[in-house]
C-alpha cells in the first residue's frame, strides 16, 4: 500500500489557478512543500516506488496526535 501524505496546510492550494502536474501532466490546483505541481495521489503514487526521497513529503504536524479508547 503506497504511503500516504498529509497535505492539510491550506498553503497546498493555489489559489492562482491549476498548472500541469510535474508527474502526470493533467491540470491541479495542489503544490508540493517545494511549489512543484502534483495530485496528492500522483504524490503518493511516486512516493511508494521512491522511498528514500523527500520530494514529496507530509506537513508537520501542529499539535500532538492523540489516541481515542
Amino acid at each position: 500500500m503506497p504511503p500516504l501524505l498529509v497535505w492539510r496546510d491550506p498553503r497546498h492550494f493555489d489559489h492562482r489557478g491549476d498548472r500541469p502536474c510535474a508527474l502526470c501532466g493533467t491540470p491541479t490546483p495542489l503544490r508540493s512543500h517545494q511549489g512543484e505541481p502534483a495530485h496528492k495521489v500522483c504524490a503518493e503514487a511516486w512516493l511508494a516506488d521512491h522511498p528514500d526521497s523527500t520530494r514529496f513529503v507530509s506537513d508537520t504536524p501542529t499539535r500532538p496526535q492523540r489516541t481515542h479508547a
